[in-house]
């Protein structure tokens, strides 16, 4: 059998978060035939809402590819929680589906004492509060970065009573620093054994297995969360513990030997953030558009819109060198809603793909050939 030539499309975030980038994927997958979805940043901490069809389903741990029957890898630069992962699973065999979930071996692993710490550290912060999902996504990075010989990994899961052991003493660090006051070793303890028997959802790879998937055919690599939130551009310290450019997914493709690689930026025609944090623009609607998918009621606050800043989506489609955009929410407002006022969806670039409603139904490809 003749080797299909290696390419690569990268889906990023332009904005603050909730810019359609699950949605972008999963239309992309259904029409490019994909071979896979990569996630190359964030974790479990992730909400990309996808509809096809009849189907719903708000991804987090699997890649926006699940709906169109591909397999998901979760790269070393991602965390990993084996509970939600399981439960996602779950909720995803429901439309009839089977998954495949491969996580490096390398990805830390969120356990209890993490979400503790995160949800603990946020609220004590009252009304300067940085900005937090609650799910302890920056504790797993902040630790694994520290304490890496500490930190759980997901190799560890093979192996229960050091597994646990690491969980407990990931506790035990927490307290030393003054984070937590204290904590109830039995509950951690068997919050740590559930993780291990949920963690029968991972297909346990290395990064060598995932570079040698990657040199052939056609891959999606998915980013979480947006530009601006990044670690390093965005406004601290409303800002997430990952690199959301698509720096990782190019190294990855570097090792692997792909030379067509193509950025996807994605932006709504309108400026988006979900809880604390600077939105340029804020207000300027007059009236929140109809949200059903994005609550105010979640750890992370109010879901806030506004218009967009038209100087930072050029930054962000310059410093993420963004081939092609893929702008959503067209059925909202018909052209982009900017602080140089009313723009056509071209303005900020060249135009791949075009939603006019929440489905992958709703997208229009602008070119003959979506890949």
């Amino acid at each position: 059998m003749t080797q299909r030539e290696a390419t690569a499309d990268v889906v990023v975030g332009l904005g603050f978060g909730d810019e359609g980038k699950g949605a972008t994927v999963d239309a992309l997958v259904a029409a490019t035939g994909a071979d896979r979805v990569v996630r190359f940043n964030g974790g479990p901490q992730a909400a990309h809402n996808v509809i096809a069809g009849a189907w719903h389903h708000t991804f987090a741990s699997y890649g926006s590819g699940a709906f169109a029957g591909v397999p998901t890898w979760v790269s070393g630069y991602c965390t990993v929680e084996p509970t939600s992962a399981a439960a996602e699973r779950a909720a995803l065999a429901r439309f009839g589906l089977d998954p495949v979930l491969r996580a490096d071996g390398a990805c830390a692993v969120t356990v209890a004492a993490h979400v503790l710490a995160n949800r603990a550290r946020e609220t004590a912060r009252g009304g300067g509060r940085h900005g937090s999902t609650g799910t302890g996504f920056g504790e797993t990075v902040a630790l694994a970065l520290d304490r890496p010989d500490l930190a759980p990994r997901v190799r560890d899961l093979a192996r229960p009573e050091v597994f646990v052991a690491k969980a407990l003493a990931v506790a035990e660090s927490l307290v030393s620093d003054g984070v937590l006051g204290s904590f109830d070793a039995d509950r951690l303890a068997a919050a740590a054994k559930q993780q291990v028997a949920d963690a029968a959802v991972l297909d346990v790879v290395d990064a060598d297995q995932l570079l040698a998937a990657l040199g052939e055919g056609h891959t999606v690599f998915e980013g979480a969360q947006g530009f601006w939130l990044d670690e390093c551009f965005g406004f601290q310290p409303h800002t997430t513990w990952s690199t959301t450019t698509p720096a990782n997914a190019r190294a990855l493709a570097r090792a692997a030997g792909i030379d067509q690689v193509r950025t996807i930026g994605c932006t709504r025609t309108y400026a988006t953030r979900h809880g604390a944090g600077p939105l340029p623009g804020e207000g300027a609607l007059g009236t929140r558009p109809p949200e059903p998918h994005n609550g105010d009621d979640t750890f992370a606050g109010e879901f806030r819109t506004g218009v967009i800043d038209a100087e930072l989506l050029r930054a962000a489609v310059d410093q993420t060198m963004t081939d092609v955009l893929a702008v959503s929410h067209l059925d909202v407002f018909d052209r982009f809603q900017t602080t140089e006022g009313p723009l056509p969806p071209d303005a900020f670039g060249e135009v791949l793909v075009t939603a006019h409603g929440p489905a992958r139904e709703d997208r229009r490809w602008l070119s003959a050939s979506p890949p």
